[in-house]
């Protein structure tokens, strides 16, 4: 393709930003008709989930690229560039390969009519290349809820549900178990669900009773049980481990997999989460990025950081961003009672670029820090410039801790110049050296 063609594409892309968010199944459900697919010959994964979800989906992912079974995985938001959203063996596909998709889905799109988000835009495209290529699994991560999301009108083999909480209340509802039940409706009839535990007794009876109910008439689906199982983590289990866990148990459930044992890996490397970065004019000091973007998150991430900066047993410095919260006070308290155990050398705050959501101003979001009980932190409004003050005046052997707002990563990335396919790919290591290497593909 073309220079001219890609720009056109992507400024067509760009545009379609201006309708915003957009819950509901008619448009984008019509759309993938429109498009007229090849039957899927492939196995799809549905994960909903507060948190965790992208964690579930890429260690699923990286657990079938080790054995070799050719996997497409979409997730969001992406944290540099959209081809990020769209994983092949877990490497971000190529612009021209993500051009050839969306130009199929552009004139779907001019021929019927159809107005598209920018969500339903990038879905429609993985479906595309879904039905191109040599694909076994498609790994699909809801982007808002479940019940109304447009992924809800793939078809899919499994589904899965992480962690509930509280977050986009404005939309999902104000209770966890309105919540769980627009998540839990992503279960399709007569397919496995694996959920995992850890909720109320109130949540896991609407997630029970939302898989006995399960089944969209509007998609052609009949209304018949879905058959759920629960995953009950270990007390105290990181979040990598119940997310490790929980794919073990969808992995029993896909034809693809069946001749093969959930591989034993370690060091999942997944973009903007538990993310180690070197600084290249300082190889000496190095970034952690993790997306904790809300109260939830930031407390699952707090248990586990300890043990991080303990084992650094160096200096560490916080860089803190974030977009608005619903309740500030809850995002900010279990990193204030971190701080407070281990108090970081100096603290910046920025303010996240080029998200959907805006980032919180400094003086607002350093406000905030100083009512949970911590000192006055430095402001600097751009992640660029304060990550280029840090990688100056930071002490040698510095961990900086870049936590809060996703987008934040992003531009810690960008900063860094860690933004090739290696940095933005979905990798781990093999543990035994007898099975399937990340580079063989299944025949």
């Amino acid at each position: 393709m073309d220079m001219a063609n890609h720009e056109t594409l992507r400024s067509w892309l760009e545009a379609t930003k201006a309708k915003g968010m957009a819950l509901g199944l008619a448009n984008t459900h019509a759309a993938l008709q429109a498009l007229e697919l090849p039957a899927p010959t492939y196995e799809t994964v549905h994960v909903a989930g507060s948190n965790g979800k992208g964690t579930l989906c890429a260690t699923l992912s990286a657990a079938l690229t080790l054995q070799g079974i050719p996997n497409l995985c979409f997730t969001s938001p992406h944290l540099v560039r959209v081809e990020e959203r769209i994983r092949f063996m877990g490497r971000p596909v190529s612009p021209e390969t993500f051009d050839d998709a969306l130009a199929r889905v552009h004139t779907m799109a001019e021929t019927t009519g159809t107005v598209l988000t920018f969500f339903e835009t990038t879905f429609l495209v993985a479906m595309t290349l879904a039905g191109a290529m040599n694909v076994e699994v498609l790994i699909l991560e809801t982007g808002l809820g479940g019940r109304l999301d447009a992924t809800r009108v793939a078809p899919a083999t499994v589904t899965a549900l992480t962690s509930i909480s509280l977050e986009h209340t404005e939309v999902l509802g104000t209770t966890l178990q309105a919540i769980a039940a627009e998540k839990a409706a992503i279960a399709r009839p007569g397919s496995p669900m694996v959920a995992q535990g850890g909720h109320t007794e109130n949540v896991r009876s609407v997630i029970t009773r939302t898989c006995q109910q399960a089944g969209m008439p509007e998609l052609g689906e009949p209304k018949q049980p879905a058959a759920l199982t629960w995953y009950d983590a270990d007390s105290g289990a990181t979040y990598m481990e119940q997310s490790r866990g929980l794919a073990q148990c969808v992995w029993l459930h896909l034809k693809a997999s069946k001749q093969f044992s959930f591989p034993e890996f370690s060091d999942l490397h997944w973009p903007g989460r538990m993310h180690r970065v070197a600084s290249r004019s300082r190889p000496s000091v190095v970034f952690l990025l993790d997306g904790a973007h809300n109260p939830s998150g930031m407390e699952q991430s707090c248990r586990e950081l300890p043990s991080v900066l303990a084992q650094h047993n160096g200096p560490w410095t916080l860089l803190l961003g974030s977009t608005p919260q619903m309740d500030m006070e809850a995002m900010l308290a279990p990193l204030a009672d971190l701080c407070r155990g281990n108090p970081p050398k100096s603290t910046v705050i920025t303010v996240p670029q080029g998200g959907r959501y805006p980032g919180l101003e400094t003086g607002e979001l350093a406000a905030a820090w100083m009512r949970a009980g911590m000192n006055e932190p430095h402001c600097i409004e751009q992640p660029f410039d304060a990550i280029t003050e840090l990688e100056q005046t930071v002490e040698d052997g510095t961990l900086v801790l870049s936590i809060g707002s996703l987008y934040m990563q992003g531009n810690v990335l960008e900063a860094l110049s860690a933004v090739d396919d290696e940095a933005l790919a979905v990798t781990a290591k093999q543990s035994n050296e007898g099975d399937h290497s990340s580079e063989q593909v299944r025949a």
